[in-house]
């Protein structure tokens, strides 16, 4: 209805009282004609009206308001025009001073109407709110000071007052709530408190809601809806690097957060379903923010999928596994000829298409010495280390590598991915630690001791018996987490255009795969190692990696698979401990995307883990379980071996080239276990 040229519309909630603009284009001079006023009592924001939001913030107003929040709104049928006045790292001091002294310091990245974004540099405040009418403005601490009190004042009521002066009036003022960074972030504020998240999250929660109080501010709580998220399945993965928002959930979250605040709208009604995001990760997504809407100053139990039986061996579902010695057309292997021509084949090409995805080609790379051979570990051995940096990679894999001293000629050797670091593999002081500008992609890479994983890496005891062993940190290549593909060497297989993989192209297993082919690409030029006779082995998920390095790569001489468990050596239909569906959600990065089709599905796979394990051959391979370590179901991993030896005897290659143990103890790999290896080595590769 119309009062005194006004329209009025229903309030979007009680505490969030404002003026929205009708869709129309027009200026801040203008908006008192084409105004809402909102009355405290009603649901949403109605169709077809136009929100105005302008945060003053820096990266993580960038998270929360940037992406998807648009999107949101806009399948409701609201349209939003978002602007944020970004400064990395800003706080609220310095938005003070730029605003007292009207510096032209900020990124203005502002998402129109119509969605689409632009970027102005060298932007004041003074002209983002004479751009736009704005209905809400928001304001943030940085995140190192969320916690800290007196960091808020006497800034915050200056910008109060200097957004009073220019937003239109009745236009609302909003605190955008931080949250806390992750619980090994390596953020040097995280230690204001203490490095403790819960402390970090009680103190920023207590800040805002205090700030809020005193200046009669309104409040969105994503730091709330982080902690709600943490609380299920997603963990910490609802940050990239420690303290940003993951690309895909983490900001899916803050997006939500804002769009239930702005408009009382529940979003599980919401019909917009961002990409990369699966069914039940939404769903758990959309709880977080909705919960931490309705409670906003305590953390909320969000269920998480239910993981009751995935210990249960009663609970195993009935399976046939898919038969390695016929094609996919049923067509019976009949010889070793049909396996390696077109059998073996068949199976790698679906490996690639339906789970790690394919790879680049091998591509030209640049070879930086870092360390000439030199004695190491006492005499004992012959330390090297490289750089190798493929064509078009934004950051090098940094080689070490160790090789007997008293050999006399070329070693096999050991390669590969250590999980911290190749200063913690050996107190060796004469390991080169990476440099800054390459481990800051790294995202979460605390700087762990040197020597703090020795006991995973016996090297004395490894030069002794006459080996080589080679290794790289795996975050060189790509850092484990869900970075929406972009930190790591995924660019190499894009299009000109493309800024996310397609769905069979590789994910993170598949690129550490690679950069071990890398690896060995330039072992075969160091003449200290035999370049036949090289070794891919890990452990865990860089289990499954050796796997696929071993299999993709026929020039591995052999593979050996440490307590790899769900997509490494276990079979997947068993369903047993980790599965299909837990680590797609758990781990969405580390596969292609179709693979994300067989969660919960496995019985549709074309394939299961023992056709991996077969497709080895000629080559030896060895897998290794540990009783305690059910979840990467270690029964699994010893039925896998067995289904593949029929392949290796009818090659006839004979069940001595499939070497398996079991050992009593957790997930791990001790110095037990590389006597294993090295012994099964002495017989296929000799010394």
């Amino acid at each position: 209805m119309m009062r005194g040229g006004k329209l009025m519309c229903a309030a979007i909630s009680a505490a969030l009282m404002g003026i929205f603009t009708l869709n129309a284009p027009g200026r801040a001079a203008e908006a008192s004609e084409a105004s809402r006023a909102i009355s405290a009592t009603g649901s949403g924001v109605a169709r077809g009206d136009t929100l105005r939001i302008l945060a003053i913030g820096n990266s993580f107003s960038e998270d929360a308001v940037e992406h998807n929040l648009h999107e949101i709104a806009a399948a409701d049928g609201i349209t939003m025009i978002i602007g944020n006045m970004f400064i990395g790292g800003c706080n609220l001091e310095r938005h003070y001073l730029n605003a007292k002294k009207n510096r032209s310091e900020y990124s203005y990245r502002k998402v129109g109407a119509d969605g689409v974004r632009t970027v102005r540099a060298k932007t004041s405040l003074a002209y983002a709110f004479r751009d736009e009418p704005w209905d809400v403005v928001t304001f943030q601490q940085s995140s190192p000071l969320s916690g800290k009190m007196e960091s808020y004042e006497p800034y915050l009521p200056y910008l109060i007052n200097y957004a009073r002066q220019r937003a239109p009036k009745g236009a609302r003022l909003m605190l955008h709530q931080t949250w806390a960074f992750a619980k090994n972030a390596t953020h040097s504020k995280f230690a204001n408190y203490g490095r403790n998240q819960s402390e970090m999250y009680d103190s920023l929660r207590t800040a805002y809601a205090a700030m809020a109080d005193k200046y009669s501010l309104g409040l969105i709580p994503a730091g709330t809806a982080m902690q709600n998220a943490r609380g299920t399945y997603i963990g910490d993965g609802v940050v990239r690097d420690g303290y940003h928002l993951s690309w895909w959930t983490g900001r899916y979250i803050a997006a939500c957060t804002w769009y239930g605040t702005l408009t009382g709208n529940k979003l599980a009604d919401n019909a917009w379903t961002p990409p990369h995001i699966d069914a039940e990760r939404l769903k758990v997504a959309r709880e977080c923010a909705d919960a931490a809407v309705a409670s906003p100053q305590k953390t909320t139990p969000i269920q998480s999928p239910d993981r009751t039986g995935i210990y249960n061996f009663r609970l195993i579902p009935e399976y046939t596994l898919p038969d390695p010695l016929k094609m996919q057309d049923g067509t019976p292997v009949t010889s070793p000829e049909q396996w390696y021509a077109s059998r073996r084949p068949e199976l790698v090409e679906l490996f690639k298409t339906e789970m790690f995805g394919h790879s680049p080609e091998s591509v030209d790379c640049e070879y930086t010495v870092d360390e000439e051979p030199a004695p190491a570990l006492g005499g004992k051995a012959v330390r090297h280390q490289v750089s190798i940096k493929p064509k078009g990679a934004k950051h090098p894999l940094h080689l070490l590598v160790y090789t007997p001293a008293d050999a006399d000629g070329p070693v096999p050797t050991f390669l590969g991915c250590n999980f911290k670091g190749n200063i913690t593999i050996s107190d060796d002081p004469g390991i080169l630690e990476v440099p800054e500008s390459d481990r800051r992609a790294y995202g979460i890479f605390p700087i762990n001791e040197r020597g703090a994983s020795a006991a995973r890496w016996p090297i004395e005891q490894i030069v002794s018996r006459g080996y080589g062993i080679a290794t790289f940190h795996y975050s060189d290549v790509d850092p484990d987490f869900d970075d929406g593909h972009r930190n790591g060497w995924e660019p190499l297989i894009y299009k000109e255009g493309q800024n996310y993989p397609e769905p069979d192209q590789w994910g993170s297993i598949a690129q550490w795969a690679w950069g071990l082919s890398r690896a060995l690409d330039y072992l075969e030029t160091y003449g200290k190692v035999d370049a036949s006779k090289v070794i891919v082995f890990g452990h865990s998920r860089l289990g499954k990696t050796a796997l696929w390095a071993g299999v993709s790569d026929p020039r591995f001489a052999m593979a050996i698979s440490n307590d790899s468990g769900c997509g490494g050596a276990a079979l997947s239909r068993r369903a047993f401990g980790e599965t299909v569906y837990i680590i797609q959600n758990s781990f969405p990065h580390w596969f292609c995307g179709n693979f994300r089709k067989y969660g919960g599905n496995e019985g549709a796979l074309p394939f299961d883990q023992h056709e991996l394990l077969a497709c080895m051959a000629p080559r030896p391979v060895y897998v290794a379980s540990a009783e305690g370590d059910g979840w990467a179901d270690p029964v699994g991993e010893r039925i896998s071996v067995q289904e593949a030896s029929k392949v290796y005897n009818f090659l006839g290659l004979g069940a001595e080239y499939l070497g398996y143990h079991i050992r009593q103890g957790l997930h791990n790999i001790l110095l037990e276990d590389w006597e294993h290896y090295m012994d099964f080595a002495d017989t296929h590769l000799g010394k």
